[in-house]
């Protein structure tokens, strides 16, 4: 965020003795901060709401498109029953339909996976118009804080510094910018779900194929989640990073003591190799002793001659301490 302020100060102007004295200076960067603050709040939101109204649009018409074929699977096709009798009255009076109860739709029964398929494919129908219809609400509640009332200047300030203590409280960004988005993201992964079954009924190599890379997205999603809750300044920020963030915070304490000795002996595992190529001096024993929080490892390693305090020696055993 950048501020609107354009007058710099390059000496500290003199205090007033009461408040309100300074000419209006002070009202007046209040004011520019706060309709700073407002502004870079509601753009921000505004912009991922219209991103969220357009992707569930596109996107809850390509579902009502699967809908369309899966749905008609959990009733009797009428057709069954007209193609039937036409072909008894072909035969004359060698039919076997003698009642309705012969007819093909008494004895239907929807194939086996229709019903999940169908479960799935309707959630996933159902979060996304919710997704879109909270969407609406949501700009509705971006007018309704953008919107002031009548009064003086002093009124108003009062009114947005309300308004705004009320948004962090009620976790209006929260709302808008994590939960929202993952209503969508949850009705998109039960769509692949459910799409991976249709194919499954139709074929398994072709449900094979469009499983693989949805499986390696999915993981990579769940992977750059993973590194942006590991790193608070990883710029693959999302809502589901912000979901993992609680359940890692216990290991990272465990995973950073782990990791910290391996990374620390590979580098200097790849800077004797460097050497090694490029000098091939002779080899020594060297010891490397690592100060553990509970007792001390040692690891011993067949290397070439390389230089260790800045001394160059002859094969012999040297040893440096890490802790």
């Amino acid at each position: 965020m950048t501020s609107q302020l354009t007058e710099k100060l390059t000496s500290l102007p003199p205090l007033p003795k009461r408040f309100g004295d300074d000419g209006g200076k002070f009202y007046k960067y209040y004011d520019e901060l706060a309709d700073e603050l407002d502004e870079d709040m509601v753009t921000s939101l505004k912009s991922q709401l219209d991103g969220i109204l357009i992707f569930a649009g596109l996107f809850a018409g390509v579902n009502s498109a699967f809908l369309a074929f899966t749905l008609p699977q959990m009733s009797a096709d009428p057709a069954d029953d007209t193609n039937a009798l036409l072909f008894q009255i072909a035969q004359g009076a060698n039919g076997t339909i003698t009642s309705p109860a012969d007819l093909p739709s008494a004895s239907f029964s929807p194939p086996a996976g229709a019903l999940p398929i169908n479960i799935l494919f309707s959630m996933s129908l159902t979060l996304a118009l919710l997704a879109s219809f909270l969407a609406v609400l949501g700009q509705q509640w971006l007018v309704y804080y953008r919107r002031r009332s009548g009064g003086g200047a002093e009124y108003q300030r009062w009114e947005q510094l309300r308004r705004y203590l009320a948004a962090k409280r009620w976790r209006l960004e929260l709302v808008l910018d994590d939960m929202l988005p993952s209503v969508l993201q949850i009705a998109l992964v039960v769509f692949c779900v459910a799409f991976i079954l249709y194919l499954g009924t139709l074929n398994n190599v072709l449900c094979y194929t469009i499983a693989a890379p949805l499986c390696i997205a999915g993981i990579l999603i769940l992977a750059m989640a993973i590194f942006a809750a590991w790193d608070r300044w990883c710029p693959f920020k999302s809502p589901l990073s912000h979901v993992v963030e609680p359940v890692l915070q216990p290991f990272m304490g465990i995973l950073g003591r782990m990791l910290a000795f391996p990374a620390s002996f590979i580098v200097m595992a790849l800077r004797w190799l460097v050497h090694i190529y490029r000098s091939g001096s002779a080899p020594f024993e060297f010891v490397v002793v690592v100060k553990g929080k509970y007792k001390h490892k040692t690891l011993s390693i067949r290397c070439w001659g390389v230089t260790i305090g800045g001394i160059q020696g002859p094969p012999s055993t040297r040893r440096a301490s890490f802790g």
